[in-house]
């Protein structure tokens, strides 16, 4: 659908993608306080309930008031302490009033309630009756996820991002536990059958989705800001080695966001929780962020993976998201974008600007990638994730780029201060803009965020001894919805004496040629358009190896440097090595060293070099020569088992993986050096990743293979956390094991609420079931199982019975 708005001129209009979903949800009162009392039986995944809403009438004649509850029984509706009549269906609860609300009249209405939830809140390993070892298998835990509109199946609730209130929650659970919820906890006591009851409450108003609760048996790390915030880092304590590596740098993150917005942390407390087979990778919800357990790493799961950009995102969110809240979905570029985009200048702070770049060149990437499918706008409930996360941060680079630094970080402050605690959309920052730098940047958020699609440049340029013409064309495609783009863009031609002229041209029409004067009839060494990569963009430019090895060499910024490597990629050895080797020796980044690596991991005359500098470089350096390099020789093998030995666990399983595989004769010593180095000490790698492979490749060359596979068998099912859990389906795929007792363990990942779980398994039962030798037994399999109609749908759904 078009929409067409009208402008000034007469037969002037502008085209915009119409989004029918961009509507703020209509209500009739003003939650201003929703306090949750709860208690639970774990085993059966019940929740009982009371929840009291304190609210303000918004409109005259109101007489009944719907609350968003699908599947929750309702027990009874009390309003101001009277006893209230109303009905439920599968959306909600609907109230009815023996007389009509008075406007702007405060009330309070209290529901009580019981929920079996299959969404919002998840109980965690409570139906397990084996856990044998808590430090290895499942953990038993409660913990919630409002976001989307997920809060209303066990809450009844006015569950929308568009109304804000103070939300406090009493939670009753056993004594032996510990409990997070949003907010200062103002009390706790212990209950006369020996349970506990904890008081949490916030201060200031937040949306619904955001509120939260995490149970299990943590130990806490608590410590402040030098600004003064206190930070709470909840943890298991059967992990104590692997705190620091997870929790570090948050004060540090805290404390640059408040110096980079201009705005103090603004809530009164923050805590951060690891939980169990989580959703996603984290959430940000008020004072309490949850995270998956599979960002819980020690110093060696640290190199592969840590979570120190996930902390900064969920961190920005405190103030993108939370402080301020997108009125609809299609505003929800204004938290994630702003979130991603806090996240990856954090990494300015702890290593340099030369890492935003990458990071930069990487959300451009995505934009551009996403763009191959479809043209919708980062302001659309359709726009998907890589633009209302990387698009979308990237943009927000350009906006800095245009507005200047100050003027930025002025605008930032103006709008989160005037906004705090309430909801806004687009229009509010666009305005902040106007009202703080008073710059008209229509143009910019047309093109950028109301609009679709990239510039695609084709630059060339002629060289007249005397002067330079460089011509830039916009060859991407326009229509009523991509049009030709405006920006200011840097020009650089790059002399061979080492000069460099430079000019900032605005470019907005089909084809524009910048002159550039050359008096003293220099050579041309290469020119640079977009000089330091400032814009979201496809660039179509020809040039010389020559001209790409000087970029190389020469070039001012390290990603101008960079995308010269890049475009060297598929230049012969002969003629690019000693450009490589040189920059390799000059280069800070280990992002670009580990290319360097990878184009010349198969080069004979470089590969003492190579194996010199992977001994002595990080691990993804280390994986950059693991991954590219074809031939393993003797020199490159007893390498590769020194890095084995030291290496981060996702590099030690690949060293193990490609060595079977390489010698295969010598297969069994290298998995009895994995006992040694590894299995023997209990050091199983992260998310049992190298155990996972050891009894993979032990199964295969036939070191006790029964065993092996029984083992195997165990760590896929519900014993175990969800990582755990696919590694071994797939290990178990690639083995070829396919009977009643991995079936079944498989069938019950199907049935997980996770879809990072059931997906998988989802996916291996499918490919099973495809082999005749194997379908029957999955068939067999669910035919002689306890399963309701509804699960065997879901079977049927996923192709396998």
């Amino acid at each position: 659908m078009i929409l067409h708005n009208l402008c000034i001129a007469q037969n002037d209009t502008k085209t915009f993608l119409n989004d029918p979903n961009n509507k703020p949800r209509e209500h009739s009162v003003d939650i201003t306080n929703m306090k949750v009392e709860v208690s639970f039986d774990c085993p059966k995944g019940i929740v009982n309930g009371k929840v009291t809403h304190t609210f303000i009438a918004l409109r005259e004649n109101t007489d009944t008031l719907f609350f968003d509850a699908p599947g929750i029984k309702i027990f009874s509706v009390k309003l101001d302490g009277t006893d209230c009549s109303f009905t439920t269906n599968n959306d909600g609860l609907t109230v009815y009033f023996s007389k009509k609300l008075t406007i702007e009249k405060s009330y309070k209405l209290t529901i009580a309630y019981e929920s079996t939830p299959k969404r919002g809140i998840y109980f965690i390993g409570w139906k397990n009756q084996n856990i044998a070892d808590t430090k290895t298998q499942t953990r038993k835990q409660i913990w919630t996820q409002g976001q989307g509109i997920d809060n209303r199946h066990w809450i009844p609730m006015y569950d929308n991002m568009n109304d804000k209130f103070v939300t406090e929650t009493v939670i009753t659970f056993d004594s032996d536990y510990e409990v997070l919820s949003n907010g200062v906890l103002k009390s706790t006591k212990i209950n006369s059958d020996k349970s506990k009851t904890w008081h949490y409450a916030m201060t200031k108003p937040h949306a619904g989705y955001l509120l939260m609760i995490a149970i299990d048996k943590y130990s806490v790390k608590k410590t402040k800001t030098t600004t003064g915030v206190p930070v709470s880092f909840w943890y298991y304590p059967e992990h104590p080695e692997k705190v620091e590596p997870t929790s570090i740098h948050t004060e540090k993150i805290i404390e640059f966001f408040e110096s980079e917005t201009g705005v103090p942390y603004p809530w009164e407390s923050y805590s951060q929780v690891m939980v169990q087979d989580f959703l996603y990778g984290a959430m940000e919800n008020t004072t309490a962020t949850v995270f998956g357990d599979f960002f819980n790493v020690d110093s060696r799961g640290f190199e592969d993976r840590n979570y120190i950009g996930v902390n900064a995102h969920e961190l920005a969110h405190q103030w993108f998201g939370d402080l301020i809240t997108a009125r609809t979905g299609a505003d929800a570029w204004l938290q994630e974008s702003f979130a991603t985009y806090y996240s990856k200048i954090f990494y300015g702070v702890i290593e340099n600007s030369d890492k935003v770049k990458l990071i930069n060149k990487n959300e451009i990437n995505a934009a551009l990638k996403a763009s191959e499918t479809d043209n919708f706008p980062i302001r659309h409930t359709s726009g998907g994730t890589s633009r209302v996360y990387q698009k979308g941060s990237s943009v927000i680079s350009m906006l800095r780029y245009v507005l200047g630094d100050i003027n930025f970080k002025k605008v930032i402050k103006y709008y989160l201060t005037k906004h705090a605690y309430q909801n806004v959309e687009t229009n509010d920052l666009y305005q902040a803009i106007q009202d703080v730098a008073g710059q008209n940047l229509d143009w910019f958020f047309e093109q950028w965020i109301y609009r679709g699609g990239e510039p695609h440049y084709k630059v060339s340029y002629k060289n007249n001894i005397d002067n330079t013409d460089i011509t830039i064309e916009q060859i991407h495609k326009t229509n009523e919805l991509i049009k030709l783009f405006k920006m200011p863009v840097n020009l650089a031609v790059y002399y061979k004496d080492g000069s460099v002229d430079r000019k900032q041209v605005w470019i907005e029409k089909q084809t524009q040629t910048v002159n550039f004067t050359n008096k003293d009839k220099k050579d041309i060494s290469f020119i640079l358009f977009d000089e330091n990569c400032e814009i979201t963009k496809k660039v179509s430019f020809a040039r010389t190896t020559a001209e790409l090895i000087a970029q190389l060499a020469g070039a001012a910024n390290m990603i101008d440097r960079y995308d010269a490597l890049l475009e060297l990629k598929n230049i012969s050895l002969s003629e690019k090595r000693d450009a490589l080797l040189t920059s390799y020796k000059k280069e800070k980044s280990e992002t670009f060293k580990a290319e360097i690596i990878s184009q010349l991991a198969n080069d004979e005359k470089t590969i003492n070099f190579l194996l010199t500098e992977v001994q002595n470089s990080s691990n993804e350096i280390a994986k950059a020569l693991v991954n590219n390099i074809k031939t393993i020789s003797p020199e490159v093998k007893d390498v590769f088992i020194k890095l084995f030995e030291t290496g981060s666990y996702d590099l030690s399983e690949k060293i193990l993986t490609r060595l079977c595989s390489e010698f295969p004769d010598n297969a069994n010593n290298l998995l009895k050096k994995t006992e040694e180095i590894f299995i023997n000490k209990k050091i199983y790698g992260q998310n049992n990743n190298i155990y996972i492979k050891y009894l993979e490749l032990s199964s295969f060359y036939g070191v006790n293979p029964d065993e092996k596979t029984m083992i195997l068998e165990k760590l896929s099912s519900d014993l175990y956390e969800f990582r755990t859990r696919i590694a071994a389906m797939e290990a178990l795929k690639r083995l070829g094991i396919c009977n009643p007792s991995s079936v079944s363990k498989m069938l019950d990942a199907v049935l997980s609420n996770n879809g990072r779980l059931s997906g998988p398994a989802k996916n291996i039962l499918k490919y099973f079931s495809e082999q005749s030798k194997y379908k029957n037994i999955i068939k067999e399999s669910i035919n002689k199982g306890n399963y309701t109609d509804a699960e065997k749908k879901i079977f049927k759904e996923g192709g396998f019975y």
